[in-house]
């Protein structure tokens, strides 16, 4: 379209089937061999529009549609025999506005976006007691309750300062951020018989509320560079409950090296870093809902590492 609006529109369109094989079955069973299932016509839009001013600067609009559709585990009840016929795929709607742009005689680089999206139809676990009401024969998933994700995300980078000619060719510092409100709606996991756990109103597992990050890159003769980067992340529930908490953490990093050509066909690139420069304890990553194992633990220590590459251009 004209005038610097563009405007990008699509429709996919999934069908999937699931097919099971009972390799263990035993003649003379009621249980039939074969279990299938299928999930048609999920039919996903996305549209965009998009506004450039002055060819620096853009604000656009986004939609998206998304489906997750139950995997094999989830459609059969082993116990039962059955497939669990009321199983619907759960959806994602996505709504986003944002902008980003080079300001400043494109010196500033900046990105900014603002997201809602709403996951309906979450699958959760239904527990089925034995007939005297004591224990848990087996339990199926079922669709039950819905999570509102809010967020934003933000990058910023400047260059102070730039030459052609002298020692240091670049100097950028450079931070982005994001802030992601999720919380469960109306959802909740049956344990057991007799215990069903609501989670409406706790925040999303697995997922910190606020990080960050803030550095400065310096590009210089001879293919040397440098960069410093300070990172920041939020402490996080690792159980749906909000029990269970992964605590906050900050992390200073560096590298150094040299990048450059040997000739032609030949670049290399070496370089020495250095990790976690304040020795804290933080992890590499967490499992949700997975106690006790669900906290990996990284070094509590400085850690120093270095490398080499070799590429050959053809």
């Amino acid at each position: 379209m004209g005038n610097d609006l563009s405007v990008t529109a699509g429709i996919g369109i999934s069908n999937m089937g699931i097919e099971l094989n009972d390799r263990f079955f035993v003649a003379n069973s009621t249980k039939p061999t074969l279990y299938k299932t299928s999930y048609d016509g999920l039919v996903s839009p996305h549209v965009a529009i998009n506004k450039v001013f002055n060819k620096a600067v853009s604000v656009y609009a986004s939609y998206s549609k998304g489906y997750k559709a139950p995997v094999s585990s989830y459609f059969y009840i082993p116990f039962t025999g059955e497939v669990n016929k009321d199983l619907k795929s759960e959806i994602g709607n996505q709504f986003e506005i944002g902008t980003k742009g080079n300001i400043v005689n494109d010196r500033l680089s900046y990105e900014l976006a603002v997201f809602y999206t709403k996951f309906s139809n979450k699958m959760t676990a239904v527990a089925v007691p034995n007939a005297a009401n004591t224990a848990t024969l087996y339990s199926y998933m079922v669709n039950g309750g819905s999570q509102d994700h809010k967020g934003m995300e933000a990058l910023l980078k400047y260059t102070v300062y730039q030459s052609g000619n002298g020692f240091f060719a670049k100097i950028r510092p450079f931070v982005n951020m994001a802030y992601s409100d999720f919380k469960y709606k109306d959802f909740g996991i049956q344990k057991s018989i007799t215990v069903t756990e609501d989670y409406s109103g706790k925040a999303v597992a697995g997922v910190a509320k606020f990080t960050a990050n803030a550095g400065i890159d310096i590009l210089m003769k001879y293919g040397l560079y440098a960069n410093i980067a300070y990172s920041y992340k939020d402490g996080l529930p690792i159980s749906s409950d909000g029990v269970n908490k992964a605590g906050s953490f900050v992390l200073l990093n560096s590298k150094a090296g040299i990048n450059t050509s040997l000739s032609k066909h030949f670049d290399i690139d070496i370089y020495f870093g250095v990790n976690n420069i304040t020795s804290v304890q933080y992890y590499y990553m967490v499992f949700v809902n997975q106690l006790p194992d669900a906290y990996l633990p990284a070094p509590n220590k400085v850690n120093y590492f270095g490398g080499a590459n070799l590429k050959y251009n053809f």
